[in-house]
Order: C-alpha cells, then structure tokens, then sequence
C-alpha cells in the first residue's frame, strides 16, 4: 500500500508541475520533460527510504514465523525483500510501460483530475519517458548505494574511534592492532543479503527493461566492475572481519533471478 501511495503520489506531482508549467508559455515546451526527469529522481529518493523500511518490516515478519532453522529463516527473508524490493524499484516503471495514458479520455472527453487532465505520454509515446525515468533509477540508485556502502562503514568506524579516544586520550600512541580493528563497523546478519538482492534488480532491469535502454546492460557493467573494487576496500579496510559460517547455497536468491526472468 506504502507504494501504491508513493506512486500515486507521484501521478499527482506530474499532473500538477505539468499544468503549471503549461499555463506560462514560456515554459510550456519544457512542461513534460521537466515533470519527467524530476519525478525520476523523486522517486530514486522515495525507493531509497522505503528500502530501509522495508527491511526493517521484512526482519520483524521473519522473526515472527519462528522459523525451525536458519536456512528457512534466510530464505522467508528473502522472499519478503525480493516481493517488496520489486514492487518498490519496478511499479513506476511499470507504470509508465503499460497504464500511463490508458485512462486519459479520447478528444473533447478528456478525464481530469482538479481541473487537469491525467497524465498522458507525448505525441511519440512514452517510450522516451521511460528510458529517462530507467535512466535515472538504474544509474542514480547504484551511485547511491555505492556511496552508502563507502560512506557508512567509514562514519560508524569513525565514530567508534572517537568513543575509545574519549574514553583514554592518553594511551591514543599505544593503540594496538587488534584495538583498531575492534573500532571497524561490524557486518550484521543481513550483511551480504543486500549484495545478492542488488545484483538480482539489477538482473531485473537489463531483462525486463533491455528494449527501452538498451544501454542499461553497459551501465551494468561499469557498476560492478566498480563495485568489485569498492566492496574490496569495505571488506578489507571499514569492517571487521567476518565470522565464516557454512551455507548450502545462495538461498531463495536463485529463485528470485528465476521469477524476475
């Protein structure tokens, strides 16, 4: 519902900056690619919100179920984040693909909403629209998530750091190697999940999506070669090093790329 609602309300923001926009001629040209690229990146922001809540949702139902072992409880996980990460990343687009303009009337008997018409795709379709609204949510979410993935390990060891000097400022020139690692961030439980997760939506867009952005598969690319190194650097230098716990596969994770195929 928390996505109907965002999506919904994001119909509502194009309406609305597109009727401004056309009420002022010189803008009037601009109205749609205007509403286009700024609901994008709207929703990138909303998608990278909802991501933390629902994770949040998806570990307190999980736990619920009292699963009888550690493997149903991985894969349970699993299945409610892909549900929840999918409808999250793909109902704009979906959106945009296949209902945007369905509903707008015919001539003279145009549907409004407030005194607007509904949101309609441009003269060509909205094929355009949604290689720029595929555009900015693929490339803008890896750049965001892989300035988190940096960014926050760092800020949490920093700030552990800043605890133990607090704590004896003088022994600060005999601090010990394993006193530095204990002050890296920790990898929780869920902490290479959001790696297999990432890789499975982005799977989904190149699929899914190829014939609108045929470049998606390049962006692709240039990402995890990028990510390969920066995940290098979090591993080795920002967190502590992981206890190794035997699994029997990836989990629910192959059953995700099966049903986004």
């Amino acid at each position: 519902m928390i996505v109907v609602a965002a999506v919904i309300s994001i119909v509502v923001y194009r309406v609305a900056i597109t009727a401004a926009m056309n009420k002022n001629d010189a803008v009037r040209p601009y109205s749609s690619i205007t509403s286009s690229l700024t609901s994008a990146i709207i929703q990138v922001a909303i998608i990278t919100i909802l991501d933390k809540v629902y994770q949040k949702v998806a570990v307190v139902l999980t736990d619920w179920e009292m699963h009888r072992t550690q493997t149903e409880h991985e894969d349970s996980f699993t299945f409610k984040m892909f549900l929840f990460q999918f409808v999250n990343y793909y109902s704009s687009v979906f959106y945009i693909a296949f209902f945007k303009g369905k509903f707008d009337g015919y001539p003279y008997n145009y549907n409004e909403l407030a005194g607007a018409r509904l949101d309609q795709c441009g003269a060509g379709g909205c094929m355009i629209e949604l290689t720029q609204q595929l555009a900015i949510i693929m490339v803008g979410k890896q750049v965001v998530n892989n300035c988190v993935e940096l960014i926050i390990p760092k800020l949490k060891a920093w700030w552990r750091r800043r605890d133990t000097k607090d704590e004896d400022p003088d022994d600060e020139k005999c601090i010990q190697r394993w006193e530095e690692d204990y002050d890296l961030a920790d990898l929780n439980q869920y902490g290479l999940f959001a790696e297999y997760l990432e890789m499975v939506i982005q799977y989904g867009f190149i699929t899914l999506f190829v014939a609108a952005f045929p470049l998606a598969p390049l962006f692709a690319l240039l990402n995890n070669i990028i990510e390969i190194r920066l995940d290098a650097y979090k591993f080795i230098t920002t967190l502590r090093r992981p206890v190794a716990v035997r699994a029997q596969d990836i989990g629910a994770s192959d059953l995700s790329l099966v049903m986004t195929v």
